[in-house]
């Protein structure tokens, strides 16, 4: 590996410093209000500007080269570009930061390019937030100034950010200046993520990120650990051939925004191995905030999350809200949920639109969790749930959902699925689901094709399941241990074309199902297993003995 330094540099430059203040010129360092004259807008299509096909240049270039100091008060952003610059001049190669702490503003990559923060040495953010350009990015699923990203990169190829060193965000006064700009904008009756903040705001644009990569390929994002981060952590967008790998990424409870690692319209994404513990959503995918006539999202697919751990947090892993593209392919396997808000969450909301489907989930572990184990709802946004609305390009569509192997120890609520009236989420599975203590079990409303197979399911008060408004369910080997007064295992409300098969209940509890109201049809009983203290079937306010139409 050649190394480039200073010396090497001076025979293509007048001198160190003029060669610094020259290539720190060139840098991605833009003005504020000149951010759209420098990036270009992301618009539909990726964009990603193809870079030499050929081997990059094995170069090695050290920061401390350039100017960064690492003691922790020096400002080196203009140092850590020169070194980054220059590695990109010299044809690529890789840029270190040795032991140390480096204050810093938003630093830009340049494609085939690695930087490696070195064991020991530590990406201390600024705090005054006039070290931080504005750029035209990506803020919440919606276009807009905000400022750059303590790592930021935009139109590339090959390039990496790695290393056993740390980020740190100090998110801490970026929080401070959000909550008093939430204050503000309240008064002045600025509702929801669009209006931008009013002047005099004490967070003029939306807080940065720490990773932040746009229309970009490949691209590794590796064994890091990231602290403190203004907002969500890692976030590409536009991206295609991501691989984000061992990161530790621990960000203060409760602290709003700060998601640990959010694809947004990116396809072809990898994620292991990470331990993540945030304020808000560990992963979470996503595609656009809502439906733009004459401004399509593309999707976020073909993405695969494995290996991971998570603690505290809104979610493990999940989906949205923003989905304005589509969200398809998606695998997430061998992860733990301990001690998040839930475990997988699936969300859209009408206005939102597009396609969310092809998404599987197996061998999941969850304990400890605040709330609810797995949770799809197409009402993250919207509490009426019995007006059916006209279906338009803004109806959101959620269909093909597996989950298999999912041990569930300790929620409020084991599994919530919830569709629209004018829109039922079509074809979910559920298979070998173990919920060993949970308030309240499996609850389904609005679905087209629910298969739930080899479930045992204890709850401490209500069914282990109920559905409601149920068309095509296939029930089998659904059974509890446990038992409640006058409360069965299954209860069933205008449920269409059902099988209950090889169900069984707790000895002591009074019935296996029970039909709720007038509105089940179609409903076929087969080798089900109960006590002799009780029975099969049971009807309550006003279902009729004719909706079972088979017992075997």
């Amino acid at each position: 590996m050649k190394v480039v330094n200073s010396q090497m540099m001076k025979a293509k430059y007048p001198g160190r410093r003029e060669f610094i203040l020259g290539i720190a010129a060139s840098s991605a360092a833009v003005p504020s209000g000149a951010a759209s004259e420098h990036w270009p807008s992301l618009g539909p299509s990726t964009g990603v500007r193809k870079g030499s096909e050929s081997k990059p240049a094995n170069h090695l270039v050290n920061v401390l080269d350039f100017g960064a100091v690492g003691d922790g008060r020096t400002l080196c952003t203009a140092g850590i570009q020169a070194a980054i610059n220059a590695c990109a001049a010299a044809g690529g190669g890789k840029v270190v930061v040795p032991g140390g702490t480096y204050l810093t503003g938003p630093i830009f990559l340049k494609s085939n390019l690695e930087f490696e923060v070195l064991a020991g040495a530590t990406l201390l953010g600024s705090a005054n937030f006039a070290d931080y350009p504005t750029i035209l990015g990506w803020w919440e699923g919606l276009e807009r100034t905000i400022y750059a990203s303590m790592i930021t990169g935009i139109d590339l190829e090959n390039v990496a950010v790695t290393g056993q060193g740390t980020l740190d965000g100090q998110g801490v006064v970026w929080l401070g200046a959000w909550g008093r700009t939430e204050e503000l904008r309240k008064k002045l009756g600025l509702i929801g993520r669009e209006p931008e903040n009013p002047p005099g705001s004490p967070l003029p644009w939306p807080r940065p990120r720490m990773i932040n990569v746009y229309r970009s390929r490949k691209v590794l994002i590796r064994g890091l650990t990231i602290r403190n981060s203004p907002s969500w952590t890692v976030h590409p967008v536009l991206c295609e051939d991501v691989y984000i790998e061992g990161l530790t990424i621990v960000n203060p409870p409760h602290s709003w925004n700060t998601d640990g690692i959010d694809p947004e319209s990116c396809r072809n994404v990898r994620i292991s191995g990470c331990y993540i513990s945030t304020g808000d959503d560990c992963i979470m995918l996503k595609s656009g905030y809502k439906q733009i006539p004459g401004k399509p999202f593309l999707p976020s697919e073909n993405i695969a999350v494995t290996n991971c751990t998570f603690n505290a947090g809104g979610c493990g892993v999940g989906i949205g809200s923003e989905t304005a593209g589509g969200v398809r392919n998606v695998a997430i396997s061998n992860c733990v949920c301990d001690g998040t808000t839930c475990g997988l969450y699936f969300r859209t909301a009408r206005g939102r639109g597009n396609v969310v489907e092809n998404v599987s989930a197996v061998n999941v572990v969850m304990r400890n969790l605040e709330d609810t184990g797995i949770i799809f709802s197409m009402f993250y946004e919207d509490e009426d749930r019995s007006t059916v609305h006209p279906v338009d390009i803004r109806t959101p569509i959620f269909r093909n959902f597996h989950c298999s192997d999912i041990l569930l120890d300790g929620a409020k609520l084991a599994v919530v699925v919830e569709g629209l009236p004018e829109s039922p989420i079509q074809r979910l599975s559920l298979e070998n689901v173990f919920v060993n203590v949970a308030e309240k079990g499996i609850s389904c409303y609005q679905v087209r094709g629910l298969s739930v197979s080899n479930a045992l399911v204890n709850t401490n008060s209500g069914p282990p399941l109920q559905c409601k408004n149920v068309l095509d369910l296939e029930l089998v080997r659904v059974r509890a241990q446990k038992s409640q007064p006058n409360v069965a295992v299954i209860a069933l409300e205008n449920v269409h074309e059902a099988m209950v098969q090889s169900c069984s209940a707790a000895e002591t509890s009074p019935a296996l199902v029970q039909l709720r109201g007038d509105g089940n049809r179609d409903i076929t009983l087969a080798l089900n297993r109960v006590s002799k203290e009780t029975q099969e079937v049971v009807f309550a306010n006003g279902a009729s003995e004719k909706a079972v139409v088979r017992r075997i």
